[in-house]
């Protein structure tokens, strides 16, 4: 048998504690789009004949997107635990040294987004009573600012932590507009399907018309941090950090090709009656690359770092 603490046995210990870093990663990430997306569309994706507070299809993978999110967060702060101490499961779950993780940038950032996500949780729950209905503003004033904060927790640890409030701030911008943008996705396939063309339409270009704006913001932002972080332009093709963030930036312009192709081919047919299940098709393509997106940065900021 192979001796437990041999280096052979810390590396697959080390490989399963990445593992589930970076999958409980994703889940945050796709619970925080969700979130997003609830926030900013989910009123658009109601029939006019539906009341907003009981969607003509239910909200419930929002909150099981939400809910997810909350727990993976959780298993995300015991397994950097586990990574940090390398002595199991025992070590991970030691009330000593979770003590000591809680106080650490990891611990903050755990604490910020247990926040967020439960206010998010029990505001989006509480949508259904119908008494709270004069307050659906506060509702999504509450939204926002679990948004805000769940964006905000991005700049707390990695690399970007150490370059100054400015690479902070476009952080959160990239971060914020990544999850407007790839959380309106599943609301806006399901319109699709269930709004009236002219509706349909009128969504398709607004959303359009916002994403020229917030897509450039997001994209200005992202390759602004990207050289910052590999230090150098030369440096995206240089370093392995630097060629994933490329493949990243390879992916998004993928999707950006496809949203323009909404914009200047698919949404235009709507306005003749036509169109909607090809533009259901073409999101869906648009979800499989956000996704492939989302699971790039999800090793990229747990495993494979900026070489300095």
């Amino acid at each position: 048998m192979g001796d437990r603490n041999g280096p052979e046995h810390a590396a697959v210990e080390m490989y399963i504690w990445n593992t589930v870093i970076v999958v409980t990663k994703l889940m945050f990430y796709l619970g925080f789009a969700a979130t997003a997306g609830y926030t900013f569309f989910w009123r658009d994706i109601n029939d006019s004949r539906t009341s907003y507070t009981t969607p003509s299809y239910s909200a419930v993978w929002v909150k099981v997107c939400v809910f997810v999110a909350f727990i993976s967060n959780a298993v995300w702060f015991i397994a950097n635990t586990g990574a940090m101490v390398e002595e199991g499961i025992q070590g991970a779950l030691d009330p000593f040294m979770l003590k000591i993780m809680l106080s650490s940038p990891i611990g903050e950032v755990t604490l910020y987004r247990a926040g967020g996500l439960a206010v998010a949780l029990i505001t989006i729950y509480l949508l259904k009573f119908k008494p709270l209905k004069p307050f659906l503003r506060l509702k999504s004033c509450l939204l926002v600012l679990c948004l805000f904060t769940l964006s905000y927790t991005f700049t707390l640890t990695g690399h970007v932590s150490e370059l100054g409030s400015i690479a902070r701030i476009l952080l959160m911008v990239h971060v914020f507009v990544m999850a407007w943008w790839f959380g309106a996705l599943i609301p806006l396939k399901l319109s699709c399907h269930y709004q009236s063309y002219e509706k349909l339409y009128k969504l398709m270009d607004r959303f359009g018309t916002q994403a020229a704006v917030l897509v450039t913001l997001l994209l200005s932002a992202g390759i602004w941090l990207a050289i910052q972080l590999v230090g150098s332009f030369e440096g995206l093709f240089s370093s392995i950090y630097g060629q994933t963030l490329l493949v990243k930036m390879f992916l998004v312009t993928s999707i950006l090709a496809i949203a323009i192709r909404h914009k200047l081919k698919l949404v235009p047919k709507l306005k003749s009656g036509s169109g909607s299940e090809a533009l259901s098709k073409s999101i869906s393509l648009e979800l499989t690359i956000a996704v492939a997106i989302l699971i790039i940065t999800s090793g990229l900021t747990s495993i494979v770092g900026p070489e300095r």
